[in-house]
């Protein structure tokens, strides 16, 4: 069975939002050799509508030079859960997954043949995975760095995890690596 992965980068705080605006200084060989582990094994993106309208316009024009996942993110089928798009034709390998019955498209996605599948940024998206236990494992980079605004994983609901690694880098990042339980 497929897992559905997420990494997101993270205060020491807890806010997720915006890390273009406060996670840069932090970015290094070593943090970035991290996240880039995470495409080894997947074969598929799963994207908010948010994220989704951020990185389309941005993507299919983007090198590996640019940002490293460039290639992999424009050539892997990427779906994209959301409630309001009604086309996702812009960015090419592109499925809506939309409807009354998202939860049961994702299952039946993880039951496909197939590596991992990646979920980069998408609060809402990951929040929505974790509290339909549909999220199997979270990354989180925590930055050396409080941010004192922004939003978070905590969405009212405690969501128990598991810790299975976690690695210092020299530049004070930690890298959190939970498995959830299905539910």
């Amino acid at each position: 069975m497929r897992k559905i992965i997420a990494y997101l980068f993270s205060s020491l705080d807890g806010v997720v939002e915006a890390p273009e605006l406060w996670n840069m200084p932090y970015n290094s060989s070593e943090t970035g050799a991290a996240l880039l582990r995470l495409f080894e094994d997947a074969d598929a993106a799963l994207l908010g509508r948010n994220t989704y309208q951020e990185w389309s316009p941005f993507f299919p024009h983007a090198s590996n030079e640019q940002v490293p996942t460039a290639d992999w993110m424009n050539s892997s089928p990427k779906y994209v859960v959301s409630s309001t798009l009604t086309s996702v034709e812009e960015w090419k390998n592109s499925s809506l997954v939309t409807g009354d019955d998202i939860t049961g498209q994702l299952r039946a996605l993880k039951q496909q043949p197939g590596g991992s599948i990646n979920v980069g940024g998408s609060i809402t998206l990951v929040q929505w995975l974790m509290r339909n236990g549909l999220l199997d494992e979270l990354y989180l980079q925590i930055n050396p760095v409080i941010v004192g605004t922004g939003r978070t994983l905590a969405d009212g609901e405690p969501i128990p995890l598991t810790l299975a690694s976690s690695h210092t880098f020299a530049n004070g990042v930690i890298e959190a690596h939970y498995s959830l339980q299905a539910r």
